[in-house]
């Protein structure tokens, strides 16, 4: 299954623009990652025009369990059947082959969540689940028996994130190639190949099999 994990909080603490800054960052670590949005605020989400009076409409609202329609900003779904659904249901429904789900909202869910909080608010401490965490503008050390985070630091985030919830592939090991002490760029498949290729040869050297940090030094 899809691990899931939460970020929520009180309207207007910063939710969507920490998911936004972490998005980027789990990427770069090779990780296929979904989001699921609670749209709390009654009412129905606002269709895109180009779903208004086609055919997609009127399947959905003659009964279909679940309609696709692919546009220009990407795919809208209906599917009256989830309805109500949790971020589990709906990331095991609609989120199979990745490797993390963040699901935004969801305050009560039974996930692994980390609460958002605005400066100067108190935090609403959900229910549901398990809160690992609480994530401050410059946020440290620990506030109602939570760690907080910094959530102007979204690289820390994601460490924070990466060792709390296990993705359903492991993030490839960080490789740095250094080319006369200037860091090139490596991407994630290039690090999964170094990676997988060095250890591979140094496990079959006498006293590598436990192998830890490997340094390769040529010239």
């Amino acid at each position: 299954m899809v691990p899931v994990v939460g970020i929520c909080g009180a309207s207007g603490s910063g939710k969507t623009t920490l998911v936004e800054r972490l998005l980027p960052l789990l990427r770069e670590r090779g990780l296929k990652v979904g989001v699921v949005k609670h749209h709390g605020h009654g009412g129905p989400v606002a269709t895109p025009a180009e779903w208004q009076g086609k055919d997609s409409q009127r399947l959905a609202a003659a009964g279909a369990n679940r309609v696709a329609l692919a546009h220009a900003g990407g795919v809208w779904l209906e599917a009256p059947g989830l309805a109500g659904a949790g971020p589990r249901a709906l990331s095991a429904r609609l989120m199979a082959g990745l490797d993390m789900v963040i699901a935004e909202g969801f305050k009560s869910a039974g996930i692994p969540k980390i609460e958002v909080v605005a400066p100067d608010a108190a935090p609403i401490l959900p229910t549901g689940g398990r809160l690992i965490a609480l994530a401050r503008r410059g946020g440290h050390g620990t506030e109602a028996g939570l760690p907080v985070i910094d959530c102007d630091d979204p690289q820390g985030v994601v460490e924070f994130l990466l060792s709390q919830v296990s993705p359903a592939s492991p993030p490839p090991e960080k490789v740095t190639v250094l080319l006369d002490g200037q860091e090139l760029p490596v991407n994630a498949f290039v690090s999964a190949m170094l990676s997988g290729m060095l250890r591979g040869f140094v496990s079959s050297l006498k006293g590598g099999e436990d192998a830890g940090r490997i340094e390769v030094r040529l010239g």
